[in-house]
């Protein structure tokens, strides 16, 4: 049987932006896949999703002009060659306001 001790080996915990920074600094090597990636699940997944719900669940033409703008988020770093840190902010910021806008839509409709 063993005996309880402490143990002697420390472990640093580091903070979430440290992490983030040092993962978008390693997708630079794939970016081909990242923004490829990015570029399907925004024009294939959210903004189809949106349009469904917009006109099933009833929509503004507000709905429509976010959703193009939040598509511009994502295509115009990727086509300006910019480093991932904006290409993923803007799916990220993307992709929140297409969850926002389909939510509000379902709630509306109830």
């Amino acid at each position: 049987m063993e005996t309880l001790s402490h143990s002697t080996t420390y472990t640093e915990s580091v903070p979430f932006s440290k992490k983030y920074a040092q993962f978008v600094e390693d997708s630079e090597f794939n970016r081909t896949g990242w923004t490829a990636t990015a570029l399907m699940i925004q024009g294939c997944i959210l903004s189809p999703s949106l349009l469904l719900s917009m006109f099933y669940l009833g929509g503004g033409d507000w709905q429509f002009l976010t959703g193009m703008l939040c598509f511009l988020l994502v295509i115009v770093p990727i086509l300006g060659a910019q480093k991932m840190k904006y290409i993923f902010g803007g799916f990220f910021l993307s992709l929140a306001i297409h969850v926002a806008i389909i939510g509000a839509n379902l709630l509306g409709s109830l």
